[in-house]
């Protein structure tokens, strides 16, 4: 562990009242199911732990990484020199008033998409299929089945790192474009307020059988994976051009692309993320000379990573 790192695991054990972890394994809370250790694993309770993490960062310097539901996300088998920080209990919360859901950042997406059914709220259908805690969606403007979080967000509170601040910003404040948003550097939403239309039980319930039955016919569901690994770039879709240029059997190590979805990477039981990294990197390179087209990922990369060389094995 850093220095920075223990120091910043002294002051949240001091201060912090959720759960905190020296060491602690980021994998289990990723989709990809892979990754090292964080030098600290801070599961946050209420705001008051993440004012806690805003004093470690100030005396240490020490980076953050917030992990939310863990998707779209493939973290280094060398770890994260840092604190991995996960909203807990306390930001787990919703309420429906109206035509108008708030939520807290760690509410997972389906469970608000059957809350908004419950009151005959429509347009949030689409979230159902979407494996992410309000948060990180929000954060990168999650979206699925043609839809995405910015079409019914009306504000979104944030607590901004390392300043400590609290602040409400309005949809057109946040900046939100395809598959990102233009939020303060270093700020973590803590909260987040949808506005609906209203609709009948029966319309909802079939929309969101539909967006579920859309993910299960075109996504892998069986193997771990993080998600849409590329963005689409404009006027076409990643996956076609993957399928195209890469076809679906290529694959590196335990990594290999999805048989059901091009721009899915899939990982086998004996996968590591150095696989996953050099498989996503492989791809991007014959894309481009094939084509002209720089795929931008959409995974997120946490850490340091090494291409696996062609043709090697491990042992």
């Amino acid at each position: 562990m850093s220095t920075a790192g223990d120091v910043a695991a002294r002051i949240l054990t001091e201060r912090a009242h959720g759960r905190v972890e020296r060491n602690g394994s980021i994998a289990p809370l990723t989709s990809y199911r892979l990754g090292g250790p964080a030098d600290v694993m801070l599961e946050a309770a209420g705001v008051e732990d993440l004012e806690a993490l805003a004093a470690a960062i100030k005396e240490t310097g020490v980076p953050v990484l917030v992990v939310g539901r863990g998707s779209n996300m493939l973290v280094s088998d060398r770890g994260f020199d840092g604190v991995a920080l996960r909203l807990g209990a306390g930001f787990r919360w919703s309420n429906a008033s109206g035509r108008t859901i708030e939520a807290g950042g760690a509410m997972p997406l389906p469970a608000l998409a059957t809350l908004a059914m419950h009151h005959e709220l429509a347009g949030f259908e689409f979230a159902v299929a979407i494996p992410a805690s309000l948060g990180g969606a929000v954060r990168m403007n999650a979206g699925a089945h043609g839809h995405e979080i910015a079409e019914v967000l009306s504000s979104v509170d944030v607590f901004v790192l390392p300043d400590g601040t609290r602040r409400r910003l309005s949809a057109e404040k946040a900046g939100f474009s395809y598959r990102r948003s233009d939020l303060p550097a270093g700020s973590i939403v803590t909260a987040a307020s949808l506005t609906l239309r209203t609709g009948t039980t029966e319309a909802i319930v079939a929309g969101m059988n539909e967006a579920k039955e859309w993910r299960r016919r075109t996504q892998p569901l069986n193997l771990p994976n993080g998600g849409s690994v590329f963005k689409n770039p404009p006027g076409d879709h990643a996956a076609r051009l993957i399928e195209q240029v890469c076809g679906k059997q290529l694959r590196v190590g335990g990594a290999r692309i999805s048989e059901v979805h091009a721009n899915f990477i899939v990982a086998e039981d004996d996968a590591r993320a150095d696989d996953v990294y050099t498989l996503l990197r492989r791809i991007q390179r014959m894309v481009r000379e094939d084509t002209g087209v720089e795929l931008e990922p959409e995974l997120k990369l946490i850490g340091e990573f090494e291409e696996v060389p062609d043709g090697s094995h491990r042992g």
